[in-house]
C-alpha cells in the first residue's frame, strides 16, 4: 500500500522541478491578459433603452532573475485600459424615468512599472509562490461629450487629466509545470493604486484572480 501511495505521488506531483536555482531567469511569471466587455439595457413602458457600455482589456508581463535559489527580483509592467460610452439620446437614469441626454465616452489607462520579489516553495510538478512588489502608475483620464446648442447645432466637448501616483501588489498562487521550463500559473492578485491631484488623495484597489504562462530559463 505504501508503495501504491507512493507512486500515485510521484504521477501527480512529478519529478519536473522548474529551473528555480540562482542565476536562473523567469518570463510572464505573473502574466494574466483579459478582455472584457459589459452592455447595459433598460426596458421600461414597452420600450428598451441603452445604458452604458464598457470595454475592459488589461495586460501584465512580469520577468525576474534568481539572486539566490527560489527567490527572483523582477519587473512587472502592468497596463490597463477602460473605455465607457454612452449614446447621445439614450442614457436613462432610472428605468421608470427616461432621461434622454447627449452621447459621453469616458477612457482610462494606467500603465505601472513595479519592481517586485518573488519567492517559490517547496520543488516538483506543483510548486506555491508568493509575490509582491512596490512601483510607480500614471493613469490618464480622457471624457469626450457631445453637447448642443440653443439652435440645435452639434457641439463636442473634451477633457483630459494625468496623474502620478504608487501602486502595490500582493499576489500568490501555484505553478504546474508541463515541461521542464514551461509551467501554467493561476494565483490571486490584489493592487492597491493610490494618486494626489489638488491636494485631494484618491485610491483604488482591486481583488481577482490571473492565469497564464510562465517560461524558466537558465
Amino acid at each position: 500500500m505504501q508503495k501504491l501511495f507512493l507512486s500515485a505521488s510521484l504521477v501527480f506531483f512529478g519529478v519536473m522541478s522548474a529551473q528555480t536555482e540562482k542565476g536562473s531567469f523567469f518570463i510572464s511569471g505573473k502574466t494574466n491578459l483579459g478582455f472584457t466587455s459589459n452592455t447595459i439595457k433598460y426596458k421600461a413602458q414597452g420600450q428598451t433603452f441603452d445604458g452604458s457600455k464598457t470595454n475592459t482589456f488589461t495586460i501584465s508581463p512580469n520577468a525576474g532573475y534568481f539572486i539566490v535559489d527560489n527567490l527572483a527580483l523582477g519587473l512587472a509592467l502592468d497596463y490597463k485600459t477602460s473605455t465607457t460610452k454612452i449614446k447621445a439620446g439614450t442614457e436613462i437614469e432610472s428605468p421608470y424615468d427616461p432621461t434622454f441626454t447627449n452621447g459621453t465616452k469616458e477612457k482610462q489607462t494606467t500603465l505601472s512599472i513595479i519592481p517586485n520579489v518573488t519567492y517559490f516553495f517547496s520543488e516538483g510538478k506543483t510548486r506555491p509562490y508568493l509575490n509582491t512588489g512596490v512601483g510607480f502608475a500614471n493613469t490618464k483620464n480622457k471624457n469626450n461629450y457631445t453637447m448642443y446648442n440653443s439652435s440645435g447645432d452639434i457641439l463636442f466637448s473634451s477633457s483630459e487629466t494625468k496623474n502620478d501616483g504608487f501602486v502595490w501588489t500582493a499576489n500568490g498562487g501555484l505553478i504546474f509545470l508541463i515541461t521542464e521550463n514551461i509551467a501554467l500559473d493561476l494565483g490571486l492578485g490584489y493592487t492597491n493604486y493610490s494618486f494626489k491631484n489638488d491636494g485631494i488623495k484618491t485610491s483604488s484597489s482591486a481583488f481577482g484572480a490571473n492565469a497564464g504562462i510562465s517560461v524558466f530559463l537558465k
